[in-house]
């Protein structure tokens, strides 16, 4: 077991081993524009998972505003984690998830048009046309988890403002969650 503790003050999550799909390897992808506040939020987020001891199949990656990039260099992710902003229209801080299997990829964008997802970002938009891409250079993961962290502000600033800042040990607690039954000591 791996102990991958996070402060959230609920306590640490505990990871077993175990086998996993295809390659076993787990893509986390933290995408934003760190220059714009809360729109820095997968940036962010990512930055603090790369602090936490994670075995050698989950690879955490600033995806900054290059996440099409990204996405098309990897060529055996078995799952995909996104972390970015999501515009929907909520309260600042308001945690949003989607999850899609390969057979159901081609919903992504039917997903991000659902009322939650209305407002995409451009980092989404970026992110339908590489998984498109990836997916004709069959290089497309498994699954693939969306969690989106309404924004407050998206002005000109490099802090996340407070209602954003406080949901982050959430965000990570639920990238850690979505990880822990697909990794393995390599």
């Amino acid at each position: 077991m791996f102990d991958m503790s996070v402060k959230t003050g609920t306590g640490p999550v505990v990871v077993e081993a175990n086998n996993c799909g295809k390659s076993g390897r787990v893509l986390v992808l933290g995408l934003g524009n760190i220059l714009l506040k809360d729109e820095g939020v997968g940036v962010h987020v990512a930055e603090e998972l790369q602090k936490q001891d994670l075995p050698g199949n989950v690879e955490v990656i600033d995806g900054g505003t290059a996440g099409m990039d990204v996405l098309l260099s990897q060529e055996d992710s078995y799952k995909l984690v996104v972390v970015d902003a999501v515009q929907a229209g909520k309260k600042p801080g308001t945690v949003y998830k989607a999850r899609l299997k390969a057979e159901e990829k081609d919903r992504l964008r039917e997903v991000f048009s659902q009322q939650k997802w209305s407002k995409i970002s451009l980092h989404q938009v970026g992110l339908l046309d590489a998984l498109s891409v990836a997916e004709k250079m069959n290089r497309a993961p498994d699954e693939i988890v969306i969690i989106g962290v309404e924004p407050g502000e998206v002005g000109w600033g490099l802090e996340l403002t407070e209602p954003v800042k406080q949901r982050c040990p959430e965000v990570i607690r639920k990238v850690l969650e979505e990880i822990k039954d697909d990794i393995h000591r390599e």
